[in-house]
């Protein structure tokens, strides 16, 4: 599967394009010892420190990245405890081509089908457990998201996940991202969407110093904190939804857990044939002001 990329330029990578965010790519607190001894890969080479990120997020080459998630989604009612609601198979569709001098272009696709919290069978509606209502689901569509990555530094469309240090574990090497961001909502005018994600990628030490691998087995990690969403009908109440995720890359469609790509097929479509999804959307597309 091949999909031409959305070019983003590197004088906008360097600069900073409107709309978009520029962010540095960290080094790494390793072992000097460790490093010295030629056991660990030196994180703090920004060269180094891009190819091991795009390694473990997608792939040096030039191919389509699959990944399989499992988020368990809760609202947060502003005081006591939280309150579970749903889980949502979200899969991630990802085009890596490599632009030569250790840069990277990815164009990213992403859908999501929300189901009961024990089960992978797509729910059609939910009951809200802080006002007990009954409302239809709304599915979690996002793409085609840019993104390019440099030594220098790396531009995206929407969030701006910081990187932190790369850290070797034992014999896993462990690469998380934070965003904490804060913009004026596109669905309330006036207000302000708040925003604090963070995701956790791990894989092999072994994969990662393998020049053979181009892409790393990953386990991925998901924790983060939204504002209700507007087909929630919760405006104006505290609180806000709270998730936490896992998941990996996967060979293909035909490698997701039973039953899974049969909810893709009915709920959205579009994740399988992202030749012809061309037109941004997002989760909230569908509730901006005319």
């Amino acid at each position: 599967m091949t999909r031409p990329t959305m070019q983003l330029s590197r004088r906008h990578a360097l600069q900073g394009a409107a709309g978009l965010a520029l962010g540095g790519i960290a080094g790494a607190g390793v072992s000097p010892a460790l490093a010295g001894a030629g056991r660990l890969p030196d994180f703090t080479d920004k060269r180094i420190n891009v190819r091991t990120h795009v390694k473990m997020v997608g792939s040096l080459a030039r191919e389509t990245v699959i990944s399989f998630m499992r988020l368990n989604i809760y609202a947060d009612p502003g005081e006591g405890n939280f309150l579970p609601m749903f889980t949502m198979n979200n899969i991630l569709v990802d085009y890596w081509e490599p632009l030569g001098d250790d840069e990277y272009q990815m164009t990213k696709f992403e859908a999501g089908v929300y189901t009961p919290m024990d089960s992978l069978e797509p729910l059609e509606e939910f009951v809200n457990p802080v006002t007990g209502e009954t409302l239809p689901i709304h599915n979690f569509r996002l793409g085609p998201v840019p993104r390019l990555y440099t030594p220098d530094g790396y531009v995206v469309m929407g969030y701006d996940p910081d990187p932190l240090p790369i850290e070797v574990i034992g014999d896993r090497v462990f690469l998380a991202t934070q965003s904490i961001e804060s913009a004026p909502s596109m669905i309330e005018a006036g207000e302000m969407n708040y925003v604090n994600s963070f995701m956790t990628f791990s894989s092999p030490l072994a994969a990662i110093i393998d020049p053979d691998v181009a892409s790393a087995p990953v386990h991925m990690q998901l924790q983060n904190k939204n504002q209700w969403a507007p087909w929630m009908n919760m405006h104006g109440r505290p609180g806000g939804t709270v998730a936490r995720g896992f998941g990996s890359k996967v060979a293909g469609f035909d490698a997701l857990p039973p039953g899974v790509l049969d909810g893709l097929r009915r709920w959205v479509p579009e994740i399988l044939d992202t030749e012809n999804w061309t037109e941004f959307v997002f989760e909230d597309s569908d509730f901006l002001p005319e």
